[in-house]
């Protein structure tokens, strides 16, 4: 197998298929992983299946998780890099929201990539190395009115990402976060307004409002989705890789980039204040 053997949740379209694509050409050994590869993604896997190979992922069940894992391993022998990217968006005012509906954002967000990382894990550590590589959101750092749920799920994975890295760091294991700004990608298309209709009339100007301001904000700005693929890329191919990575225009970009240069320090200072430092890895 030439170069790194790499899984890619959610590969079937955004930034999913941009890194499969992205890391394909650079030679690496691809496995995307897509749900439903008979149904509604038969094409993007026909697509895919040219330049890499496909694996039926659902990362909402364990078992799905653990089928695709020991297809890889049986195709290429090892898996060296996860990347968790798989996810959607439930946007709107918490009010309008059921528990069953926060909890299909977190089904698909944050326990998808810890059902993934778990199939994962005992063959990484078997090797004494490894990557863990999961696509946040600027959302994760900073939540904005009306994406409530969605950037619960980003900062939860943001803490699941960081706890990963201490924890796996002694067995030769990395993890790492992409923080994404807003790019023109398909996840708004599939976005998943709250079912109660009623209560989220109450917000309906509001809620209009910023929409309408979030695209056209949007739209100004501008930005190309491939960076983000490009910067996945430079991750795993480098010897040194933060916890956290921005990615996103200047504007989104530099106050992202501060916060995480404060959590980063805060971080450190709580972690020496408990006791715990030397457990801590940077």
């Amino acid at each position: 197998m030439s170069g790194y053997v790499v899984l890619v949740t959610g590969a079937g379209s955004g930034f999913g298929r941009l890194t499969a694509e992205a890391l394909t050409r650079r030679g690496h050994t691809v496995f995307a992983g897509l749900r439903d590869v008979t149904g509604r993604n038969a094409q993007a896997a026909a697509d895919l299946s040219a330049s890499m190979r496909v694996v039926e992922l659902d990362v909402t069940e364990q078992a799905s998780a653990d089928r695709a894992v020991s297809e890889i391993m049986s195709a290429a022998g090892r898996i060296d890099v996860v990347v968790n990217n798989a996810g959607m968006i439930f946007p709107g005012p918490l009010e309008a929201f059921t528990a069953e509906e926060a909890q299909r954002q977190f089904d698909v967000n944050v326990l998808g990539a810890l059902r993934v990382n778990r199939a994962a894990l005992p063959h990484l550590r078997a090797r004494g190395q490894g990557l863990l590589l999961q696509i946040g959101s600027i959302a994760g750092l900073v939540t904005t009115p009306f994406t409530g749920l969605y950037a619960a799920s980003k900062a939860a994975l943001e803490s699941l990402t960081e706890a990963w890295r201490h924890e796996l760091a002694p067995f030769g294991i990395e993890s790492v976060i992409v923080d994404a700004a807003s790019y023109p990608t398909s996840i708004g298309l599939n976005a998943a307004l709250p079912a109660d209709t009623e209560r989220l009339s109450v917000y309906g100007e509001a809620f209009g409002g910023f929409t309408t301001a979030v695209v056209q904000r949007s739209t100004e700005i501008g930005g190309d989705p491939r960076e983000v693929a490009d910067a996945v890329v430079k991750l795993i191919e480098s010897d040194d890789r933060p916890l956290r990575t921005v990615v996103g225009p200047a504007g989104q970009r530099e106050p992202a980039l501060a916060l995480s240069r404060a959590s980063a320090e805060t971080a450190e200072q709580a972690g020496a204040a408990m006791g715990v430092a030397a457990f801590m890895t940077r």
